[in-house]
């Protein structure tokens, strides 16, 4: 199977999504809501994007409007602890910094999702639900259904 973004495979991105939940804070819901995310914006880094510094970007399909809100309205500590774990900055990232770099794409998406007043559900249909509301928007073209097909072909029944 061929990857982009960065990721050379399911298992990389299923850490990387277990590490920034650890490190960032989340329970179970945040870490499956963080694969389904992945899953439904580019079939786990499995769907390729022409545009890598326009758009969406990267493994979770981040826009400026999200990374210029997560940098304006995201919280200082935070920052700190990105700061402390990972050494990135994330008052001075740009878009294009996420495009090949699948742990920056993915704590953008913790602290995209840190930013959602609302908890992560616990079961599939409402996590679908959650990131069409939430990440994808009205104004995506994604379906709480394309979110929940893409989930089942790229983790089948469960995932662990």
């Amino acid at each position: 199977m061929t990857y982009y973004y960065g990721v050379y495979s399911l298992d990389h991105i299923k850490s990387l999504a277990k590490e920034v939940v650890k490190g960032l804070g989340g329970n179970n819901n945040v870490y499956l809501q963080m694969l389904g995310t992945a899953a439904a914006e580019t079939m786990c880094g499995t769907y390729p994007d022409d545009n890598p510094e326009k758009l969406g970007v990267g493994l979770y399909q981040h826009d400026n409007i999200r990374i210029v809100d997560i940098q304006q309205e995201g919280e200082q500590r935070h920052f700190d602890i990105v700061k402390d774990l990972w050494d990135y900055d994330i008052k001075n990232i740009k878009l294009s910094d996420l495009a090949y770099d699948p742990l920056l794409s993915t704590i953008c998406a913790r602290l995209g999702y840190k930013r959602v007043p609302a908890a992560c559900p616990s079961n599939l249909i409402d996590q679908a639900i959650y990131w069409k509301k939430y990440w994808n928007t009205e104004a995506g073209k994604g379906t709480v259904e394309h979110y929940l097909e893409s989930y089942e072909v790229v983790f089948g029944e469960e995932i662990e």
